[in-house]
């Protein structure tokens, strides 16, 4: 049901957000942590929208691709 409220989710999470998004707010992103008991990392990229692997796919590809080696 979704009243109840949702378990944390325990998997290592990776959020990252664009600093011309404006469908979603920095602080939504960056406070999605306390969703999350699992590792947590927040990346901001400068310059971007809502569409980030469209919009710049080298560096979300390279942030991906360092969260995935590390976990």
């Amino acid at each position: 049901m979704l009243l109840k409220p949702w378990p944390k989710c325990t998997v290592p999470m990776l959020g990252i957000w664009g600093t011309e998004d404006h469908c979603l707010a920095e602080d939504q992103m960056a406070n999605s942590a306390r969703r999350v008991s699992g590792q947590w990392r927040y990346e901001r990229i400068e310059g971007a929208g809502h569409w980030l692997p469209l919009e710049e796919p080298a560096q979300v590809a390279r942030l991906a691709s360092d969260w995935f080696n590390r976990h």
